[in-house]
């Protein structure tokens, strides 16, 4: 896989990518989004994991390591997002898919939020040896929103076939 540097048009035109087209992964010729939304999806859940296990037995490291879960879960978000909303940019206003993609992305804020939420709530305390229930909840409520959100960006690429586009 190599990089493209510069972008030559069916013309012959060469120019530099625009930050729209590098966000949506043009130079490395793969959409960069599937490649990033794992990991605030994964973060977010195993945050939760680590939450419910300091809750089960003794295990003084679980609300420190869910914590900086939750902030790497945030920085997930921040990159999945961005160059989501650049694939969004490329969609006709109006079109169906359009619309379930702005209703992926509402969701997918909610569950950020929700994240951010847990993360101030639980930072004084984060050196606990025991997650609270508040952070459970939260958590939890988060991994629900994550979910649906996530079902509703695979129903777009998976049910209806939406691609980025590959020019």
């Amino acid at each position: 896989m190599a990089i493209k540097l510069r972008y030559r048009s069916p013309s012959g035109e060469t120019r530099m990518w625009s930050l729209v087209e590098i966000a949506q992964g043009r130079p490395l010729d793969r959409p960069l989004h599937p490649m990033l939304v794992h990991f605030p999806i994964a973060f977010t859940y195993g945050a939760l994991g680590l939450d419910v296990l300091s809750r089960l037995g003794r295990f003084p490291a679980a609300p420190i390591a869910a914590t900086w879960l939750l902030v790497g879960a945030i920085l997930g978000y921040a990159g999945a997002a961005l160059v989501g909303f650049a694939d969004r940019s490329g969609m006709e206003p109006g079109v169906k898919i359009r619309r379930i993609a702005t209703r992926h992305a509402l969701v997918q804020i909610v569950a950020a939020i929700l994240v951010v939420v847990n993360l101030a709530v639980r930072w004084s305390d984060r050196h606990a040896d025991e997650s609270e229930v508040l952070w459970i909840v939260l958590g939890a409520v988060a991994a629900v929103v994550v979910g649906i959100g996530a079902d509703i960006g695979g129903r777009m690429v998976y049910a209806m076939g939406w691609r980025p586009s590959r020019d």
